[in-house]
């Protein structure tokens, strides 16, 4: 038998710290297999936000119609913040920068009228055709 032809023997130090790596990874598995308890007293809090500035919301959540014309509020804000020149209207480049993803990946839809930019009424009519409750 040539030495090209003769089975490698894996040292037996090699071996053992293989079956001890594959024993800790399904250990680990199982254990993350296992349901964990929900034993935390306290809410859990954004780890960024310093204890002196959280202050739990006294107002309930808003719903219905509140809840829609706040979000719309909201998008609006973004919108304007977006609009730079303050033309009313942005262009793709304006919604990408000012932080608008959404506007600026579906820009050729929502600009149907082929003009270089879009107002908040084309965004807004483009969500409510997709589903969205806005007022």
């Amino acid at each position: 038998m040539t030495s090209a032809n003769k089975p490698r023997r894996t040292p037996p130090g090699a071996a053992v710290a293989l079956i001890a790596c594959a024993c800790a990874i399904l250990a680990t598995a199982a254990a993350a297999a296992e349901p964990i308890a929900a034993t935390a007293q306290q809410p859990l809090r954004d780890p960024w936000v310093p204890p002196e500035a959280r202050r739990p919301s006294k107002a309930p959540p808003s719903e219905g119609a509140e809840l829609r014309a706040q979000v719309e509020r909201k998008l609006k804000r973004a919108f304007d913040e977006a609009d730079i020149d303050r033309s009313g209207s942005l262009t793709r480049e304006q919604a990408r920068t000012g932080g608008l993803g959404f506007v600026a990946r579906h820009f050729d839809e929502i600009d149907r009228e082929r003009r270089g930019a879009v107002r908040f009424d084309d965004v807004k009519r483009y969500l409510v055709e997709r589903g969205a409750r806005l007022d």
